[in-house]
């Protein structure tokens, strides 16, 4: 009989850490322990992680929440381990993490969490910079174990009281078997889906729409970029808090022509592999999964030295 492993992670799109949820959980398939995707969320609607779950035909619950920090999801989480024999806890964000510790405790099952950054993104936002004072002062310190998903992150962990020999590095991988060749003819196919010009040198980026991801800088440098080659299209793939504001930032670069914002896209993998130069433009970063699989591609990666 297989171990039961709930995957808690509080959800508000699919980004790095929810595409790490569903390569774990489609990994351990076949072992001998079955992964439950937990997830926490305030909106009525699935969340994108859940969705992106029975898709893939993995086990999935919804735990919704009617205002933040809801404590009846405790009694809903509990119910689940305890009427699926959830053998071990695996939360991913600071209130994963103490929402996990309570029931951990209440039934006597190791809980551990993974970091996919630390500390979380924005700096300036300084509820969330609490949280993330508060978990690593009190709530991970009572976890049974602690993934950081780079060295860099577990030296900021161990920078925080943690105890080194409590944090365990293991850095992010990708299926390789989803990511084959791709002929020059689809890729000309690809740009066509999506207005591009078929002699345009595409250089792309992909992520969530939010200062941590230094899109900024990466439109100035195609400012420059397109000053000297008029057949560079810039593609920006994600959605995000600071969508009209880049959009309003290009206009004021006098580049709106050449860059394109895709919005959240679901073929991921197509949009990379049109690409001839992946870039990622961050201030900040964990190992991020699109780094990952723009390398899988076969795409050129272009990245800040961060993470």
């Amino acid at each position: 009989m297989g171990k039961n492993v709930l995957q808690l992670h509080a959800s508000s799109g699919f980004y790095g850490g929810e595409a790490v949820i569903l390569s774990l959980s489609k990994a351990m398939k076949g072992t001998c322990y079955n992964s439950i995707v937990g997830c926490l969320a305030s909106k009525k609607k699935t969340p994108e992680l859940g969705r992106r779950a029975r898709m893939l035909g993995l086990d999935s619950v919804y735990f919704p929440m009617k205002v933040k920090g809801d404590p009846y999801v405790i009694s809903e989480i509990c119910n689940v381990v305890r009427d699926r024999n959830v053998r071990i806890i695996h939360a991913h964000g600071y209130k994963s993490n103490l929402l996990g510790l309570f029931v951990s405790k209440l039934y006597h099952i190791p809980i551990i969490t993974t970091n996919h950054l630390f500390p979380p993104m924005p700096m300036d936002d300084w509820k969330l910079q609490l949280y993330s004072k508060f978990d690593a002062w009190f709530t991970m310190r009572h976890l049974d174990r602690i993934v950081a998903v780079s060295e860099e992150i577990k030296s900021k962990l161990v920078k925080k009281g943690l105890k080194g020999s409590h944090v365990v590095t293991i850095e992010n991988g990708i299926d390789l078997d989803e990511f084959g060749e791709v002929s020059s003819i689809d890729r000309m196919a690809l740009k066509k889906n999506l207005g591009i010009p078929s002699d345009s040198f595409v250089v792309g980026s992909l992520g969530r729409l939010t200062p941590q991801k230094g899109y900024t800088y990466l439109l100035e440098s195609a400012k420059k970029v397109v000053s000297r080659n008029s057949d560079a299209v810039f593609v920006i793939a994600g959605d995000g808090p600071l969508k009209n504001y880049l959009k309003q930032y290009s206009e004021t670069l006098g580049i709106q022509e050449k860059v394109r914002f895709l919005g959240f896209r679901e073929d991921v993998l197509d949009v990379l592999r049109m690409m001839d130069i992946f870039v990622l433009s961050s201030i900040d970063e964990g190992l991020p999964m699109a780094m990952l699989e723009a390398m899988a591609a076969r795409t050129p990666v272009v990245v800040t030295s961060v993470g």
